[in-house]
């Protein structure tokens, strides 16, 4: 069993609750994303079906341990969305499969994550949390809680995880082989495997890149066809995601008035000089459509032409410069 490190005090508690006796039938899990918690969830059942399990977690050796590190447990469900929620018809399988008998001796289901539940599936997981089958435990796996339904959230049992102190995740960091832990860690806000995967994927490069270039297209000091080809060795989709997420931050300063981090405030104070709030506004809002629809297109199985996807994109964030300064004449 490999539990990560911050996620070692969580099992303990549940571990004794098992051989208290007192572990129910349903857990809320919890907390921020990028700590874990759908591996978490995997160990914890892969324990609950070992036949010799250890303080420390599953043997590895037994049958159960077999058929789930192969993916063939007959008394393991992992619910996911299909698209972007959890419907309806997705619950009432999980509700049909947690009926029918064990094979093994108990059941695991896992809904993660619980809040992509749409109205409909979330009554309905209501009845198999209302009367349990038997041998049966439900985790429902959470990055944002509060979104759930109050009736859902008084059924579980909650298990909350909390971003681990910096010292642990920054060793954990380093032992995972990410070159400037620190820096990943505090651009992740302090979610470990977040950290690690902008250091796997190059997110973090393509994110100061990206930014780079929408700094250097306010001053004129590169054109969109050379901001294109900088940015054209990353993988387009998140340079996109980059540009949305800029928007987005952006907008939610500009209009509500919310901290912004220090990455962007040289952006923002640029856009600013140029214009009112109220024009910025209105143009930032165009430019996130114009970025939502490249989003679309990037994310479609096509091959639609990354350099030129990006030049366009860039062109529009030349002309809300342009349009920001002639509101202001």
């Amino acid at each position: 069993m490999s539990l990560l490190p911050w996620c070692e005090a969580p099992f303990a508690r549940l571990r004794q609750l098992r051989e208290q006796g007192r572990l129910g039938h349903a857990w809320l899990i919890a907390g921020p994303a990028g700590l874990g918690k759908l591996h978490f969830v995997r160990e914890l059942a892969r324990w609950l079906y070992c036949k010799a399990p250890t303080p420390e977690g599953a043997c590895g050796q037994c049958q159960d341990c077999h058929l789930f590190e192969v993916g063939t447990h007959p008394d393991w469900l992992l619910l996911q969305p299909e698209k972007k929620q959890l419907t309806v018809g997705q619950i009432r399988e999980l509700i049909d499969f947690a009926h029918n008998t064990s094979q093994r001796g108990i059941k695991v289901l896992v809904v993660a994550p619980a809040e992509a539940m749409n109205l409909n599936a979330a009554n309905a997981l209501l009845k198999i949390l209302e009367e349990p089958p038997p041998a049966t435990v439900l985790l429902l796996v959470s990055h944002q809680s509060a979104q759930l339904l109050p009736t859902l959230r008084s059924r579980c049992q909650q298990l909350t995880f909390t971003l681990p102190e910096p010292m642990q995740a920054l060793a954990w960091l380093r032992a995972q082989g990410a070159s400037d832990p620190e820096r990943l860690l505090s651009k992740a806000k302090g979610a470990p495997l977040n950290a690690l995967a902008l250091a796997e994927n190059d997110t973090l490069a393509t994110q100061e890149a990206v930014l780079a270039q929408l700094t250097a297209l306010l001053t004129a000091t590169v054109t969109p066809i050379q901001a294109a080809k900088i940015c054209e060795k990353f993988a387009v989709q998140t340079s996109i995601e980059t540009l949305l997420s800029v928007c987005q931050r952006l907008l939610r300063t500009v209009q509500a008035g919310l901290a912004l981090d220090a990455e962007l405030a040289p952006l923002l104070e640029r856009l600013r000089a140029m214009d009112s709030a109220t024009a910025l506004v209105r143009l930032l809002h165009g430019y996130q459509q114009q970025v939502q629809a490249a989003y679309k297109v990037a994310l479609a199985p096509n091959n639609a032409n990354a350099l030129l996807m990006l030049e366009a994109l860039f062109g529009g964030w030349v002309k809300l410069r342009e349009r920001l300064r002639k509101t202001s004449r």
